[in-house]
């Protein structure tokens, strides 16, 4: 295939043997991934909305600010992903152009069992690469940041792994066997299956679980208990867990404690993004070695100076013992920040179906909206001292562009929705922002 492919396409593919499948497409293939993610939204929100009412009906109280600030790290990172994604195929396709070792027939049943073990296993090496090094870490450690562990801690992705690909360098070595076409589907297969495993209402699958990753296993990927570190990274397949040694099947005997062993106090959504590169470098801040200062960023997230590269476990406590951490922000202002949420999602998916056709500047306008909006929401969840001028500026902003730039016809949001949107939103913070002066005053 081409280098060119994802500014070429369907050109490009005239000159290209490899995959026949790909050639039926009329689309370019960052395209594909792009219409996967928009066709299987609607399902993943449905399930999320099911999984809340049924564990409201059981008496299990949802933590609306965490799952907000999971949506939102994913809408980020499926945005800069767009950035890259076609890039990252490119490359992807060139190896296997130039450097494949073997043609595998892209209509084989063979072809399609090899890729699906190939793209998993080197799922597994790069979820395994992410908690063994800490520079990996340091960006991997936004997915578990979340105290909970529900259908939208799934959407709680590093900004970082989607704008650099991080995952698909890890696919590469595949490129010397599987054509691009059973690569494309088998990746988005792995990143759509890790879905409904971040859920506690699947439980067990029975036998299928000696094979399949499953909710109870990633349960345990996901807690901070001693005995949960540094398991279960498998991503479809739980097979390469149990060769490597690193299996590990929930404990019930010990109620499972989600998110970080030092588990950070706020929903701060760019905080999350960078704190942690400030924790890896402060373990050697008092160091003398320079040779620490370097290597600090490629051993284990729980090295420090006289133990072992991976550090040790077993100085981590059994069972953590800490209160999940809530917003305490009112009924009211959790309404207004989710309708704020629906509108970004909205403009989101058009985004991502209109990515290809937009130009440079309403495309950068569009992401800088929902990045502006995103930060915004989470700023109010921790009642942040930015959080109304921030909102201010947001509004006010974002109200001028659109009208210097004549609305955005394409997307869904006619010129008098935005509109009113944006100002009823002003109306409603200049209101906060004035009764908050006069209790102050009080």
């Amino acid at each position: 295939m081409c280098l060119c492919l994802w500014l070429t396409w369907p050109s490009s593919m005239a000159c290209c043997s490899t995959s026949s499948a790909l050639q039926k497409h009329p689309s370019p293939p960052w395209r594909i991934v792009l219409t996967t993610y928009r066709r299987q939204s609607p399902y993943m929100v449905t399930l999320i909305v099911l999984e809340a009412v049924i564990n409201w009906w059981m008496g299990k109280k949802h933590n609306v600010a965490d799952s907000v600030t999971s949506i939102s790290s994913g809408l980020i990172m499926t945005m800069v992903g767009m950035l890259t994604h076609g890039m990252m195929l490119s490359i992807y396709s060139y190896v296997h152009e130039h450097y494949r070792v073997m043609d595998l027939p892209w209509d084989s049943a063979a072809t399609w069992v090899i890729t699906a073990v190939l793209v998993d296993l080197g799922y597994y090496w790069f979820h395994r690469a992410s908690h063994e090094v800490a520079f990996l870490w340091s960006v991997h450690q936004v997915h578990h940041s979340s105290e909970e562990f529900n259908l939208t801690t799934a959407f709680r992705q590093p900004v970082f792994q989607g704008l650099f690909q991080l995952t698909h360098w890890f696919y590469l070595p595949a490129a010397l066997v599987v054509p691009p076409s059973q690569f494309l589907v088998h990746s988005q297969f792995v990143f759509l299956f890790q879905f409904w495993i971040h859920s506690e209402l699947i439980g067990d699958i029975g036998p299928l679980g000696w094979i399949f990753n499953t909710s109870t296993y990633h349960q345990v990927h996901h807690g901070s208990n001693r005995y949960c570190l540094d398991k279960n990274y498998g991503g479809f397949l739980s097979v390469w867990d149990r060769i490597f040694g690193t299996f590990q099947d929930l404990r019930s005997d010990q109620e499972t404690v989600y998110g970080l062993i030092d588990q950070p106090q706020f929903f701060n959504i760019i905080k999350h993004q960078f704190f942690y590169f400030k924790c890896i470098q402060d373990k050697v801040a008092t160091s003398t070695d320079w040779l620490d200062q370097i290597t600090v960023w490629f051993k284990g997230p729980g090295w420090f100076p006289g133990l072992p590269r991976l550090g040790n476990n077993d100085l981590c406590p059994e069972i953590p013992e800490r209160k999940i951490h809530y917003s305490t922000i009112s009924i009211l202002s959790h309404f207004y920040l989710v309708i704020q949420l629906i509108g970004v999602f909205i403009m989101h998916d058009d985004l991502s179906r209109l990515y290809g056709s937009m130009t440079q500047g309403v495309t950068l306008a569009v992401m800088t909206f929902i990045l502006w909006t995103l930060t915004s929401i989470s700023l109010h969840y921790d009642q942040h001292p930015l959080t109304i001028p921030m909102e201010l500026s947001r509004c006010a902003v974002s109200l001028a562009v659109y009208q210097m730039m004549g609305g955005w016809k394409e997307g869904t949001f006619t010129s008098s929705a935005f509109t009113v949107w944006m100002t009823s939103s002003l109306m409603i913070t200049l209101a906060a922002s004035f009764s908050n002066k006069k209790k102050e005053a009080e």
